[in-house]
């Protein structure tokens, strides 16, 4: 199973909730990282874009560990247009100014990864409602698998 992690669940991980510089947290880390080596956890390159948007020393480190999760390719590309072309299709998308900031993130590019490998999970902290756009309200109409980020932690028990 592959995982598709958003920037605000890698964020929530190293400078909100789960700091890297904790020994309690090396379990997690420790997991994050053998993940991404091994390409079960992975992202977009829009997703580090946005990590890089502000410098710190976490940041820095973990984009320096990191930098092999973070994919794209022109299969990803047409796997975009695509998501772009069933969210203007589907009448349960309006359009407002949450579908605009949708539009022009991570979130698409996030599920079109998801897509290219086969409905891989999305990993996301995100919360907001299908007219917000949430990630995992658009991810649920589009019939693509996501999880919280503490669920996706709690998976490192079973593993």
């Amino acid at each position: 199973m592959k995982y598709c992690i958003d920037s605000c669940s890698l964020i929530d991980l190293g400078e909100r909730h789960y700091p890297e510089s904790m020994p309690v947290f090396e379990p997690i880390w420790s997991r994050i990282y053998t993940e991404i080596a091994n390409g079960t956890l992975i992202s977009v390159d829009v997703v580090k874009l946005e990590i890089e948007q502000k410098a710190d020393d976490w940041r820095t480190a973990f984009l320096n560990r990191a930098s092999s999760m973070f994919e794209i390719s022109e299969l990803i590309e047409q796997e975009f247009a695509s998501v772009v072309a069933d969210i203007e299709a589907n009448s349960s998308f309006n359009t407002n100014s949450a579908r605009t900031r949708f539009m022009s993130g991570a979130d698409p590019w996030l599920i079109a990864l998801a897509r290219h490998h086969g409905q891989a999970t999305i990993v996301t902290s995100e919360t907001k409602n299908l007219s917000a756009y949430g990630l995992r309200a658009v991810s649920d109409v589009l019939g693509i698998p996501n999880i919280s980020l503490l669920d996706y932690i709690r998976l490192g028990n079973q593993v």
